[in-house]
Order: C-alpha cells, then sequence, then structure tokens
C-alpha cells in the first residue's frame, strides 16, 4: 500500500511516496524506536480480542443492591474483581500507548521544518506503526462505546473497597488507590484512547521539544495522504480500506487538538472539504467514525467552521 503525493506547504509542492505495508528501518537508530514500538504494537490484537470478550457482572451487582445481603455483596465482589484486573491491564496499555506516542513523534518531526516532509519518507516504517497505534486506537473506543458495563462494573468495585476498606486485606485490592483514580477518570470518556493520545500530543507540543510546524505539517500531509488513498481508489482490500480510513481521521482529529487554527478553517493545510465528503458516502456508513469527527474535535462546533462543512456530516 503506497502513495505519491503532492504535499502542498504555502508556495511549494513536494512529492510523498509512502508505503505503509512493507517499509522497513533504514538506520540503526530507527530499527532501535521500530523494534520499542514493534513490542508494544504487536499486543494490540490481544488487547482488543481480550476487550471485545469483556462481559460485565451486572446481574450479579444488580442484586447486591436490590437485595443486600453479605451472600450477594460477596457474589457481587467475586464477579468484579477479575474483571476489574481486565481494565487494569487495559489501562497498562493506555499508558504504554500514550508514551509510544511521544518517542514516534519526536523522532518523526525532529530536524529542519523544511525537511518534515521528507523525514516522513525516510522514517515510513516509524510512520506505519503510527498509523498502526491510531488504528488501535480507533478500535479501542468503537469497543468502548458499546461497554456502559465496564464503567458500572469499576464503579461498584469502588463503593465495595470503601465500604469495606478496614475488613479487605491489601492483597484483595487489585489496583492501587492511585491507578483507581487514574483508570475512573481515563475510562469516564467515551473514547479514551483518542483523549489519551491527543493529551499527549498537545503536551508534547508544549515541550517544544520539536517545532510546532513540524509537528502540523507531518500530522497534516499524513491526513492528505490517506485521503489520497482513498479518494483515488489506490487500496482494493476491504480491511486495508478500513485501517486507511481510521488514520484519516485520527489524524485529522488530532491535528484539530494541536493546531491552533484547527482543521476546519478555509486555509486549512487538509483537504478538509474532500476529507470530510469522503468519510460521510463510505460505504457502508461509518457513523462511529462520523461521530468521533463531530464529537471529539476541538474546533467542530465553533461559529467559525462553516456550516457547510458541517452539513456534509449531518
Amino acid at each position: 500500500m503506497g502513495s505519491v503525493l503532492s504535499v502542498f506547504n504555502k508556495n511549494t509542492s513536494i512529492e510523498l511516496f509512502l508505503d505503509l505495508e512493507n517499509s522497513e528501518p533504514q538506520t540503526e537508530k530507527e530499527l532501535e524506536i521500530y523494534n520499542q514500538a514493534s513490542e508494544i504494537l504487536n499486543q494490540s490484537s490481544t488487547v482488543l480480542e481480550d476487550f471485545q470478550n469483556y462481559k460485565g457482572c451486572g446481574q450479579q451487582i444488580r442484586k447486591a443492591i436490590s437485595e443486600p445481603s453479605e451472600e450477594n455483596e460477596l457474589l457481587a465482589w467475586e464477579a468484579v474483581l477479575p474483571l476489574v484486573e481486565q481494565q487494569s491491564y487495559y489501562f497498562t496499555f493506555y499508558m504504554q500507548i500514550r508514551g509510544l506516542v511521544e518517542t514516534l513523534l519526536r523522532e518523526i518531526c525532529s530536524g529542519d521544518t523544511k525537511e518534515t516532509s521528507n523525514r516522513l519518507v525516510s522514517l515510513q516504517a516509524l510512520v506505519k506503526h503510527f498509523v498502526h497505534l491510531l488504528d488501535f486506537v480507533i478500535r479501542f473506543d468503537y469497543i468502548k462505546m458499546e461497554k456502559p458495563e465496564m464503567q458500572n462494573d469499576f464503579s461498584y468495585y469502588r463503593r465495595y473497597v470503601n465500604r469495606k476498606r478496614s475488613e479487605l486485606d491489601i492483597n484483595d485490592l487489585v489496583v492501587s488507590d492511585q491507578d483507581c483514580d487514574s483508570m475512573s477518570l481515563t475510562f469516564a470518556y467515551p473514547a479514551p484512547m483518542l483523549k489519551g493520545v491527543i493529551d499527549t500530543m498537545k503536551a508534547f507540543k508544549g515541550k517544544r521539544v520539536v517545532p510546532e510546524e513540524n509537528l502540523t505539517q507531518g500530522l497534516s500531509s499524513m491526513v492528505n495522504v490517506f485521503y489520497y488513498l482513498l479518494e483515488n481508489k489506490k487500496i482494493e482490500n476491504t480491511e486495508t480500506k478500513m485501517f486507511c480510513l481510521r488514520a484519516m481521521v485520527g489524524t485529522l482529529v488530532i491535528f484539530d487538538h494541536v493546531d491552533e487554527k484547527g482543521a476546519f478553517h478555509n486555509k486549512s493545510p487538509i483537504n478538509i472539504k474532500g476529507c470530510l465528503t469522503l468519510l460521510a458516502s463510505f460505504d457502508p456508513k461509518q457513523q462511529s467514525l462520523i461521530n468521533i469527527v463531530k464529537f471529539s474535535s476541538a474546533h467542530w462546533r465553533d461559529e467559525k467552521t462553516k456550516q457547510s462543512l458541517k452539513s456534509i456530516l449531518n
């Protein structure tokens, strides 16, 4: 899956070729970061499969609340413990993903601003991993939106611990109080993984480790590459099409948070009308991705965002 794309930056046009399937590291430094990323991302399929199979214990919790007794409360507690352990596993991976985002972008977006697009090409193995990361993030959040029982389970765990703390052995607590607070805040969001990536990107931008223009130019160029691949029917495989579409939406939303003016203004470096039109007309309809743009973007609801753009997704 490769693409040649003319990326326009002010008055210059740069030809990019990105191969998001077969690219391999070209230097020892890139290989080191690539292997570090692979170690984390190779776990992503297992995390998604485990999360897809997550089954809450709502029945036991409802019974413990409606028919309070020591027996019913204990049954609910025993049912919720392994589920909280699962959630702790997802939270640990969430933190690894956040760390990996900064590691990848620190390398991809460093150097001379004029060379940002060239670095996307020379480091496209790392770009490939960044795209895989975004694909995982979007897919995880898809599942999260269909698992309201996840928060109910965790809420019961916290209430039980607070009420029975003096009676519980420290070994009965599958997560620390600090992690408990962090997990509660993280999974309260409808799209926690994307929110975590956005927060990491904004914090990374604030550190000024790389020039801000490098970061925004790199993100906008990637969005345009994904759009080009899909719009010009460069991809035949259905699964790969979805991979690109999720990456396009995820990168677009992140750019909208990182760039001061966002993605939806007249002079946006992103072909925003094209991206939105492609998303709205995609077959089969991708309402979850449409909702991510509408509800997870920073500037979508701004008054300055033209109604003509908003109407594309309405």
